[in-house]
């Protein structure tokens, strides 16, 4: 097998929209990360009901709620102003309806996840470089919530658009087949410490990079996966 790269960082996404966290370790199940977007609150009276998610889209703010799994196996959030909820107390939805205007209810979804389109998200950090240097802006790689960043061996910006249709193996075990770039949404203009609007990113990505930025991948095999582990070219 081809030597591709190798895993810098791996993130998962607890609540989807909300902030994630850095793992070390993870492993890779055929819904994608274990533990990713299990859960997601839906606006209840949206139009659009292919896309019901309240996200960052509708309150950027979202991006600042920080999610984190307790000893039990629930998940408590630390709002931006300090409260502290159990994600699954009602209490919690109705502090997000009373704040943001919305008509809330809350999804759990272990086997398909709630994702925006495929499991596994990655990301070139040649890619997310390159943008800077377009931008004229320091890029946080966070703000592309991928679950993989990839140190990818060939050094080209955009490198992971030509392995569409590619499998990679990571590890000794994992495989993910590539099946479409990652088309973006407003999303990465947004900063993931701040939540603070630069719309030149996402200018950028449509006027030059046809309004993709990373890759998304579906699951072929189980594993685990590692900071550091190997991403081969099957």
């Amino acid at each position: 097998m081809k030597l591709l790269g190798h895993v810098k960082y791996i993130r998962r996404y607890p609540v989807k929209s909300m902030k994630g966290e850095d793992l070390e370790q993870a492993r890779i199940e055929s819904s994608g990360i274990e533990g990713d977007r299990t859960y997601a609150f839906i606006d209840v009276n949206s139009k659009n009901k292919t896309f019901p998610w309240m996200t960052a889209r509708q309150a950027h703010e979202m991006l600042l709620y920080i999610p984190s799994f307790t000893e039990c196996g629930t998940i408590q959030v630390k709002c931006p102003d300090g409260r502290l909820f159990s994600l699954t107390d009602v209490e919690f939805k109705d502090y997000l309806e009373r704040k943001y205007g919305y008509k809330l209810s809350l999804r759990y979804d272990r086997q398909s996840h709630c994702f925006d389109s495929k499991p596994i998200s990655l990301i070139g950090l040649d890619t997310v470089r390159s943008l800077s240097k377009e931008t004229l802006l320091d890029l946080d790689h966070r703000r592309f919530r991928a679950n993989l960043y990839v140190e990818f061996e060939e050094r080209t910006p955009f490198y992971e658009d030509s392995l569409v249709g590619s499998t990679f193996q990571i590890g000794e075990t994992a495989r993910i087949k590539v099946v479409k770039k990652d088309s973006r949404c407003v999303i990465p203009t947004l900063d993931p410490l701040t939540s603070k609007s630069s719309p030149i990113v996402l200018e950028i990505i449509q006027k030059k990079h046809n309004g993709c930025a990373g890759i998304y991948s579906l699951v072929e095999q189980e594993g685990i996966v590692r900071q550091g582990y190997r991403v081969s070219l099957v």
